[in-house]
């Protein structure tokens, strides 16, 4: 009797095992392709065809499979029924409705956020050392990371999980598009650095705002915030008078 005890304790522990494991492959896979897509390595409108994902990644089918779900919930992969799954579009039309929700949000974040949050201002000092830290190194996919957490942290203040959803969202879309502006400005390091700089300036803003409770100028701050970042994608998309994604010079 005691045997077979053990043995039942031994199956349990070595299936919690395996289901730790796949979760860790599976969190491994989808943070590593979530990566390649905000990085633009894999392209917008790219298929994922899942023997290239194998070929191209050290993981196994179940790992990349569940990644791509996970992916498909973010809305950086899409599923075209029996054509398979791609990597979600960067149109111009796209682009341009996500900035205006983009603004919009953070609008309406900034006059409901709750600015007595009592580890808001901890929090959000916290993000903005890491900002400054790794914008110092260039790392743009880390600083589109620090600066997505930085706004989202502002959205929790609001405790409206609906707000707080539809603002992670929208961060995280928008992170493509932030490292696509980064990644282009960055073939001057001198416009790369006076624009690091401007938004660790607008952090700044800010977190002296919400300190200060200062909503009227929070939302202001926020907004103008937003609107700069509308405006460089603009610079980095105008092209002989015609607004077009380009690619070709990221690599």
């Amino acid at each position: 009797m005691l045997e077979k005890k053990d043995e039942k304790k031994s199956s349990s522990k070595e299936s919690k095992v395996k289901k730790q494991n796949s979760s860790s492959l599976t969190d491994q896979a989808t943070e590593e392709l979530r990566n390649r897509i905000l990085d633009l390595t894999l392209l917008p409108s790219q298929r994922l065809d899942e023997k290239m994902l194998l070929k191209k990644f050290p993981f196994g089918r179940t790992p990349i499979r569940e990644a791509l779900n996970r992916l498909i919930s973010e809305g950086l992969v899409k599923s075209k029924n029996t054509r398979g799954t791609y990597v979600a579009s960067m149109s111009i039309d796209h682009t341009l409705q996500l900035l205006d929700a983009y603004v919009i949000s953070e609008k309406v974040v900034s006059f409901v956020a709750n600015l007595k949050d009592p580890s808001l201002l901890d929090d959000l000092m916290s993000f903005q050392d890491e900002y400054k830290t790794v914008s110092d190194s260039a790392n743009l996919l880390l600083v589109t990371e620090i600066n997505s957490k930085f706004h989202n942290r502002i959205a929790e203040a609001t405790s409206n999980q609906f707000i707080i959803a539809n603002s992670a969202d929208l961060h995280n879309l928008a992170r493509r598009l932030s490292y696509f502006v980064y990644k282009t400005e960055s073939q001057s390091e001198e416009k790369l650095r006076k624009h690091l700089q401007r938004i660790n300036k607008d952090h700044k803003m800010i977190i002296n705002h919400i300190k200060k409770g200062d909503r009227k100028g929070l939302i202001q701050s926020c907004t103008d915030h937003a609107l700069l970042f509308k405006r460089r994608l603009g610079k980095v998309l105008q092209k002989d008078g015609v607004m077009e994604l380009d690619f070709s010079d990221l690599s």
